[in-house]
């Protein structure tokens, strides 16, 4: 019994002195200011490291030396920058946390296979009313068209996933222990291109991971659109062929012709292709075709040769096997100014879009060796990073960790279609966009995975919802002499104009719920207010005489939820202004 009596005693003791030293250290963490390396330093767990804290009082915070995003955030409220390492797997993450918060958290997403935290498109989240931010680097330091970096499984796993979903984990974390332990009473999460892939592949893993999620031009099937690209750049090689698009005046001038033929076919002529699928079913190619009367006989008219027509044919068209599978989807009429970004520059230099960028895929993705070159291409690579894990095949082995997951090529790859069913039950809405003028991410292959999600799901109206803008590209922007208004605060988008790196939701005032998409997004999800219009937005900039960029309204119409589309109540109103133009399915 006086055995008992001592063991007790002695762990009275020892509890007694724990919980001296934690009310120590707890004092002594009060004693520290949050905003502070030391103080990270004592509330992040093992694996994690604070590498850098700053208290930004300047309005703008400077990452030196982040290759993927080296543009700096400015016009920043008072806020505490922080960059976090987790040392255990290899990736970085940075937070925005304003002094003055309202307690949400705003996800931001990453660009093509850039490494580097995203700092600019974070600097608006402080300015939506105080939303903390957040950005990974992916687990790489890398710039434009380089996927040399991917030369491991970890590497590629924390670009498929790995990277945002740590980041968000132990984000959530301390961003809670900043603010005294505070709940975050929302998640959103903003991304374009590779980032709404990153946001679908992140709730398609857990649909609790976002309250809401704004979702613009997906490059969501990865396995598919890698091998398109290739497929691209095959049917343009070698360079100097019959059939190969290597001038630039040929862009222009289909441009030119689409937007004569195909302006009309929505019922308006406003310079915008807004009906492309009408226009794949009419257009003529003859009116363009070298010899004919409407191009002339010269080649420096931009005139097209019949085998240049049958290469344009091909990348309008869907990119299938010999057996009829689809692989991906084709470029739309419209998108003409974009398709330089994979055909040009065709000078072999380091980051040729022909021969380098698109290869790099098959080299570091798939392990096919530095030297593999863009010529070796067939429709046999498709079934690579489909069919040959784990174990054998061209790409190796499995996952670091000995498990058996598939290929980073798939990981990457947001295609479980079920995420209706799983994301409705949980109340988390969706509002996925993409323009119908895209050159790099096609928009049929956003609106193919609408229509699957659908399929495997039923409707969708109340908790995702699809917005097509006509006339815009990739995320943002339309082309030159076009002007179609597609500014709705998406991703990326506020930093197109000025004040650029300052920029946040849409100039001019238009920053609420019916012009701001991430806005609508926050009504849906908060108010139960679901979006059936966004009005997007075109501005003109002009210089004044101090030389300072001066931003005025252009034009804005609505953006209707898919399937309906704007329509102009014509002699009611003018033709740019929204409030003539009604949403009705057609």
């Amino acid at each position: 019994m006086m055995i008992i009596i001592r063991s007790v005693t002695a762990w009275t003791t020892v509890l007694i002195a724990g919980l001296v030293r934690y009310s120590e250290g707890l004092q002594q963490l009060q004693q520290v200011a949050p905003c502070s390396l030391e103080y990270f330093s004592k509330i992040v767990p093992a694996g994690l490291n604070a590498e850098r804290v700053e208290n930004v009082t300047t309005g703008y915070f400077v990452e030196a030396g982040n290759l993927g995003y080296p543009s700096f955030a400015s016009g920043l409220p008072l806020l505490c920058a922080v960059i976090i390492q987790n040392t255990t797997a290899d990736y970085r993450f940075g937070m925005f946390l304003p002094d003055t918060w309202n307690s949400k958290l705003l996800v931001v997403g990453n660009y093509a296979f850039l490494g580097g935290i995203n700092w600019l498109d974070m600097g608006p989240g402080p300015k939506y009313g105080g939303m903390a931010s957040l950005s990974t680097d992916t687990g790489h330091n890398s710039g434009a068209g380089d996927q040399t970096w991917a030369d491991t499984d970890r590497k590629k796993r924390n670009w498929a996933y790995e990277a945002l979903e740590g980041s968000i984990r132990s984000g959530k974390s301390l961003i809670q222990a900043y603010y005294d332990d505070a709940p975050i009473a929302y998640t959103y999460f903003s991304g374009c291109s590779t980032g709404g892939r990153q946001g679908l592949k992140q709730i398609q893993r857990d649909p609790d991971v976002f309250d809401g999620a704004l979702i613009g031009a997906p490059a969501w099937d990865t396995k598919h659109l890698m091998p398109w690209v290739s497929k691209l750049a095959v049917w343009n090689l070698p360079e100097n062929a019959s059939y190969a698009l290597s001038d630039p005046s040929l862009f222009t001038r289909l441009q030119a012709e689409v937007l004569a033929q195909c302006d009309h076919l929505d019922g308006v002529r406003d310079n915008i292709v807004s009906a492309p699928d009408l226009c794949r079913q009419a257009f003529d190619f003859t009116k363009i075709r070298c010899g004919t009367a409407a191009a002339g006989s010269g080649s420096d008219d931009g005139c097209w040769t019949q085998p240049q027509i049958d290469t344009a044919r091909k990348m309008y068209g869907d990119y299938t096997t010999a057996n009829g599978t689809l692989i991906y989807s084709g470029l739309t009429h419209g998108s003409e100014a974009e398709w330089t970004s994979y055909l040009f520059p065709i000078a072999p230099e380091a980051y040729n879009v022909r021969r380098n960028f698109d290869a790099q895929f098959e080299r570091y993705f798939l392990n096919y060796g530095p030297d593999w070159p863009i010529t070796a291409y067939n429709d046999s690579v498709v079934d690579d990073p489909m069919d040959s894990y784990p174990g054998g095949g061209r790409s190796g082995g499995g996952a670091d960790d000995g498990s058996e997951e598939p290929p980073p090529a798939v990981a990457a790859t947001a295609d479980q279609y079920d995420l209706g069913r799983r994301f409705r039950e949980h109340g988390h809405k969706v509002i996925l966009y993409g323009g119908l003028a895209d050159g790099v991410v096609p928009v049929r292959h956003t609106t193919l995975y609408y229509e699957r999600t659908k399929e495997a799901t039923g409707a969708l109206d109340g908790f995702l919802r699809y917005f097509q803008i006509p006339g815009m590209g990739h995320c943002w922007g339309t082309a030159a002499g076009v002007r179609a208004p597609w500014m709705l605060g998406g991703a990326g988008q506020a930093a197109q104009w000025p004040p650029y790196n300052a920029g946040w939701s849409v100039p001019l005032g238009f920053d609420d719920a019916r012009h701001d998409a991430l806005l609508a997004l926050v009504a849906w999800v908060e108010r139960a207010r679901a979006p059936d219009q966004i009005v997007a937005s075109e501005f003109d900039v002009t210089t004044d005489a101090a030389g300072q960029a001066v931003v005025s309204l252009y034009r804005q119409r609505p953006v209707c939820a898919y399937p309906r589309v704007a329509v102009w109540d014509e002699g009611r109103g003018a033709q740019d202004e929204a409030e003539s133009w009604r949403c009705e399915e057609v």
